[in-house]
């Protein structure tokens, strides 16, 4: 009896503890269709704070146009939704840490031409992209994020995660002309991202950050 009081006790004590730490975090969650109604699959959600830590953070929908995402601190964010063939939608939604209402992003088909429009299995190909760069091979992962962004150009956060991975290929090259070189086609990236999200304050500091390694390679 003694022990699993001991053991009640240390439980209760667990919980106490962990409680305020989780209580900081609030959750976002819900559904990115078409104006007929129809659920989008693959849809790219991004949530952007500059005042939180982190600043942004990303979901994708699953074959039923959900999505979700943990970590939100309380305030106001600022959600993009983007998938291939619609149009970029955006909202500045608050976010509250007891829980928030489920948000429905409806995406308007994007009447402008798509040549070489991405397979329907987009979200697996990215993916595919994710598990070469975090195997280190970084080459291939390039070429796969390359593919993605250069069918879709519309799909900002390849452009993103593209930059990123010539950044960490740069760290790894010790010829100074060639790490230059990457760090270049990494601000290029950066500065694509730019072009369509100004305020994306993750493109504005890895731009920023390449540009000053960029400086001091000799």
């Amino acid at each position: 009896m003694t022990r699993r009081l001991r053991h009640a006790t240390a439980v209760l004590v667990a919980m106490c503890c962990s409680a305020p730490a989780a209580a900081q975090t609030g959750r976002a969650a819900g559904l990115v269709r078409d104006t007929a109604g129809h659920s989008v699959r693959g849809a790219i959600v991004r949530a952007l704070n500059d005042n939180a830590h982190p600043s942004e953070i990303t979901a994708s929908t699953d074959t039923k146009g959900r999505w979700a995402m943990i970590g939100l601190s309380s305030g106001e964010w600022r959600f993009v939704v983007e998938a291939p063939g619609f149009a970029t939608a955006r909202a500045t939604v608050p976010v509250r840490v007891a829980g928030s209402a489920p948000m429905v992003f409806t995406l308007a088909r994007d009447p402008g031409p798509l040549p070489g429009a991405l397979e329907k299995n987009i979200q697996q190909l990215i993916s595919d992209a994710n598990t070469l760069r975090d195997q280190r091979r970084f080459d291939q992962a390039i070429a796969a994020y390359d593919e993605i962004r250069t069918k879709n150009p519309r799909l900002t956060a390849v452009s993103l995660v593209l930059a990123e991975t010539y950044q960490q290929k740069a760290a790894q090259e010790r010829d100074p002309a060639a790490r230059k070189a990457l760090l270049s086609l990494a601000a290029g990236s950066y500065s694509e991202v730019l072009k369509t999200d100004a305020s994306n304050a993750r493109a504005q500091a890895g731009l920023e950050s390449t540009r000053r390694e960029a400086a001091g390679v000799n």
